[in-house]
């Protein structure tokens, strides 16, 4: 199996550039979606300009909101020597860069471009702007063998996998129509991409997108779950497909569902909850997370550390947490959270680990003996349920509920448990679905 086609990168940038960057009320663009980030009147040093600054602003601003990205480029190259400090105008560039890049056939001169706007849109972070556009840009820019490597997180086979010589011509092709907003042309590249390898996923994704782009809602479906059955563990497809419900408000709680899904393919990236942030926002709903306080210990010449608070039972249930410490370090633990697991990794970064691994097994065993111990207390009256510390009565709803791996894997997880979590999603997605439902999204 191959690795990521850096050739292939700047077009999923591209599908999040446009339709696919935010929906609310109606499909926004990314020219769109930078207009509402320009116009948060976001602080700028105070600077003099040079004459026809301001009509070269306009007319940038102009070509861009009308999605003519190849134009306004040389216009936002101008403006960003002019003025270093608008985060827009580093963030504009950025995307015109990457827009551009899928139109030159040179693998390496695409390449050094695709970069190059990447590190626009770095810097415009660095300015302040920190929309979930860019922040889903810079996101799938870490998909890389290196990036599985350091987040823990194997690439799966959407994006691992590049296809077949004559799919990615077909599929090059089809970058170059796509850059001059030619959808339907592009689209018979993109489709003929997937006839020629039914495998290749960005085939099956972006031909749902231009169906998508032509508002053929339904074959864009069609096409967004060819992709799901390739790779249901790549969150794209199910954004793409939660965007098509959510557009105009038409079907918010179909929308939610693919957005679930999202983040069950992918909870430790940020575009799926992105997504259902902005879901949330469309129907006037929240997100939130579970608050559980899980204690701190150490373990110096490898012995747990006494924790005074822990010492006696107040009443409230927090003296219990040593049940929780003790079976951590019982289980090879040496701190709360484990930010590296040792081991080696193969091309799309999966871990073979050696030595001690934070598993998601010891952190479900350890927290059930500490609520089995609460829950005797609870029985004997040394702690009431008026008294009871809201993390605990938290992870007693939680485990009444079943859902107190979920909670593990998707709100606690440190690199030693996102080890466990491909084999636990395998089995549990219904599961996972029902958390997030309940707990993370529910029904305003």
């Amino acid at each position: 199996m191959k690795t990521c086609s850096a050739v292939l990168l700047p077009l999923f940038v591209l599908g999040l550039c446009a339709a696919h960057a935010s929906a609310q009320g109606a499909a926004q663009s990314a020219a769109q979606i930078a207009a509402q980030l320009d116009a948060q009147n976001r602080p700028v040093a105070a600077q003099h300009h040079e004459a026809n600054f301001d009509a070269e602003r306009k007319q940038a601003n102009e070509l861009f909101l009308a999605d003519k990205f190849l134009e306004s480029l040389p216009l936002y190259e101008d403006l960003c020597r002019r003025d270093q400090t608008i985060a827009v105008f580093a963030e504009r560039h950025g995307i015109d860069l990457i827009k551009k890049s899928g139109t030159i056939a040179d693998p390496a001169a695409s390449r050094k471009m695709h970069n190059d706007g990447l590190a626009e849109l770095r810097r415009a972070q660095k300015l302040g702007d920190n929309s979930p556009l860019v922040q889903t840009i810079l996101g799938d820019a870490a998909k890389s063998p290196l990036g599985a490597i350091l987040s823990g997180v194997p690439l799966t086979v959407g994006y691992s996998y590049q296809g077949t010589p004559q799919a990615q011509e077909a599929l090059k092709r089809a970058e170059a129509v796509f850059a001059t907003n030619d959808y339907a042309g592009a689209l018979k590249f993109y489709q003929q991409a997937a006839a020629l390898d039914p495998k290749l996923y960005t085939a099956a994704l972006y031909s749902g997108d231009m169906y998508f782009r032509l508002k053929d809602a339904k074959n864009a479906g069609v096409w967004y779950q060819k992709a799901i059955d390739i790779d249901p563990n790549r969150e794209t497809a199910w954004r793409y497909w939660g965007d098509v419900y959510l557009v105009g408000g038409s079907e918010p709680a179909l929308a939610k569902e693919k957005y679930e899904q999202a983040v069950i393919a992918e909870p430790y990236g940020r575009p799926g909850w992105l997504a259902l942030q902005k879901w949330a926002k469309a129907v006037k709903g929240t997100v939130r997370t579970p608050v559980v306080a899980l204690p701190k210990f150490s373990t110096p010449d490898g012995k747990l550390a006494p924790d005074p608070a822990l010492a006696t039972e107040t009443g409230n249930g927090h003296a219990s947490w040593l049940v929780y410490e003790k079976e951590r370090v019982a289980h090879g633990a040496r701190t709360q959270f484990q930010p590296i697991v040792a081991g080696g990794s193969d091309a799309n970064g999966q871990l073979t680990p050696t030595g001690y691994r934070h598993s998601l097994a010891e952190e479900s065993a350890s927290l059930r003996a500490m609520l089995l111990d609460v829950t005797a207390k609870l029985a004997s009256g040394a702690v009431t349920q008026e008294s009871l510390e809201p993390s605990l009565r938290t992870l007693l709803q939680l485990q009444k509920d079943g859902l107190l791996e979920c909670w593990i894997v998707v709100n606690d997880a440190d690199a030693g448990i996102r080890y466990d979590y491909p084999a636990y999603r395998k089995e549990h997605r219904d599961l996972l679905a029902t958390y997030i439902d309940r707990y993370i999204v529910p029904q305003p």
